[in-house]
């Protein structure tokens, strides 16, 4: 027996648990849960990959203001000429050899955007001996003919395309490379690329590359 509510000891009893729905109540707080990191998630992928794309077109200008800076100074030492190869298009080799061997342009990394997936044009020792680059270079002696080149490259511009230090600053060295039909490596850009001009300043153009070429 118990006296005002106390029990004697050996007449104890094991107090119940209270009974609920826990089991329910988690199962829903999970998928409440889920749903907000989802949507968490949907806001936030598009940011960081738009950050990372503006974290790679400040590498991709310093690549392309690299290799302008390289061949101007080629130029200085070969009266006025900048390095010529053999088209817009790769492959490069020509051009890797004349920066290469002066030590204008050292790094090999300088020649490819961190944006290319392209496989072909994607920085690797591979790629690199073979001469084939992420970026045009607009001074060349070949009418450009790959059928995926622009319209524009392969007909409108002028060749032989000679660069020399003596023609007006805002003429175009080297680009981003560009395709018909295809998107470009900045992805948040409609046909975006970055390109150097002769007075070594890196610009972007966000629609067609044809309006801006010079």
């Amino acid at each position: 027996m118990s006296v005002s509510g106390i029990t004697r000891p050996g007449n104890t009893r094991m107090a119940l648990p209270f009974k609920t729905d826990l089991p329910a109540f988690a199962l829903v707080e999970l998928l409440v849960v889920i749903a907000i990191i989802m949507v968490l998630a949907s806001i936030a992928i598009p940011v960081i990959g738009r950050a990372r794309d503006q974290a790679n077109l400040v590498v991709c200008r310093t690549n392309l203001r690299s290799i302008a800076i390289g061949s101007l100074v080629y130029a200085d030492e070969n009266d006025a000429v900048l390095p010529i190869d053999s088209t817009v298009d790769n492959p490069h080799a020509g051009l890797i050899d004349l920066l290469g061997t002066g030590h204008y342009v050292d790094m090999a990394e300088s020649y490819y955007c961190p944006s290319e997936t392209g496989p072909e044009l994607r920085y690797c020792a591979e790629n690199f001996e073979a001469g084939n680059i992420s970026y045009f270079y607009y001074s060349f002696t070949e009418r450009p003919t790959s059928r995926y080149l622009s319209n524009f490259l392969r007909k409108s511009i002028q060749w032989p395309r000679i660069l020399k230090t003596t023609m007006p600053g805002d003429t175009w060295v080297s680009s981003d490379s560009w395709f018909s039909n295809m998107p470009t490596a900045h992805r948040y850009y409609k046909k975006g690329v970055n390109y150097v001009t002769l007075s070594a300043t890196v610009e972007v153009v966000r629609e067609s590359p044809r309006t801006q070429f010079r």
